[in-house]
């Protein structure tokens, strides 16, 4: 999975005072005993503080860029909580701090558990339990409705809507992506596109709340249950397909038992109903993330080959 890519932005690496002082508030009869930095994730420095109460840690969360929408986050996630969805966690305290080059950051309920990438690096295997929990939360999240695709502002409405969704992959086919991909595979990816223009149409025509990266790093698992799902920088006004498509991503851990238990489990509860060809629209839907991720800017040898090999599969799948 996406555990192991090069970073986006730097680590800052800051002591036990410094975090000390961005807890100020927070802690109460407790403090802190230790200090992890977490090193998945490519966008934010991410801290795991243990305190000498055990059921007592937090996520200190420090972002690079202003455009990172932490604001907006943190709104959804307040929302998420009052209408009783589990699995998201708390926000305690935001702010920024010259301590840490004026930079924002916030202060997170700890979640329990390990990202998937880790777990499945460690030989953790997915069965179906988690399956079926994943279905459910993203069944849940699906559930909120919005008139048109877009980016959202800090009071969850649609600010910046987007074009059609055939429009996308040719916009996010730049120049680095040309040349990581090469000149056949990009005619192949947009073929197989205009091919399937109407399938794309009717996706705009549903649009629901999505999470935006739904993948390996920011899925948590405890006891092979859902344990939570973090990182909601990308949530926006768009396709259910590309949240799930996202999740079945690297199809050599799912098997087609488990494609069948996350579809009667997610028709169940959503309103959003999956088609007996969900799976390779899903895959469709996930070709306009993959581009854009292999257009990235930086020297990232191993996340671009990642990404490349996961287009090939997925252009192959759709070709048959």
């Amino acid at each position: 999975m996406e555990y192991g890519w090069e970073r986006t932005f730097p680590f800052l690496k800051i002591d036990n005072n410094i975090i000390g002082e961005l807890l100020e508030g927070i802690l109460e009869n407790d403090y802190i005993t230790n200090v992890i930095p977490i090193n998945e994730g490519c966008r934010t420095t991410n801290y795991i503080v243990d305190t000498n109460i055990p059921e007592k840690k937090y996520i200190l969360k420090i972002f690079f860029s202003k455009e990172q929408n932490y604001k907006k986050e943190i709104k959804l996630l307040a929302k998420l909580k009052e209408d009783k969805l589990v699995n998201v966690a708390t926000i305690y305290k935001v702010g920024n701090n010259e301590i840490i080059q004026n930079r924002e950051y916030a202060i997170y309920e700890y979640m329990q558990g390990k990202t998937i990438g880790k777990a499945i690096s460690e030989g953790y295997s997915i069965e179906n339990n988690f399956i079926k929990d994943v279905a459910q939360f993203l069944a849940q999240i699906h559930s909120y409705k919005f008139e048109k695709a877009g980016f959202l502002d800090e009071n969850l409405k649609v600010v910046n809507e987007l074009p059609p969704l055939i429009l996308w992959y040719e916009k996010f086919m730049g120049s680095k992506a040309k040349e990581r991909l090469g000149k056949d595979l990009v005619h192949k990816i947009l073929y197989i596109v205009n091919k399937n223009g109407h399938i794309l149409n009717k996706l705009d025509n549903d649009i629901r709340l999505v999470h935006g990266d739904f993948q390996g790093t920011n899925i948590l698992i405890k006891d092979n249950k859902l344990g939570g799902v973090i990182d909601w920088e990308f949530a926006m006004a768009g396709h259910p397909l590309a949240d799930i498509g996202q999740f079945f991503r690297y199809e050599e851990y799912f098997s087609k038992d488990m494609i069948k238990v996350f579809e009667e489990e997610y028709n169940k509860i959503s309103s959003y109903k999956l088609t007996n060809d969900w799976y390779e629209i899903s895959k469709l839907r996930d070709l306009a993330n993959l581009i854009q991720l292999i257009n990235g800017e930086g020297n990232m040898p191993n996340k671009y080959s990642n990404i490349k090999d996961i287009l090939i599969n997925n252009i192959t799948l759709l070709s048959s």
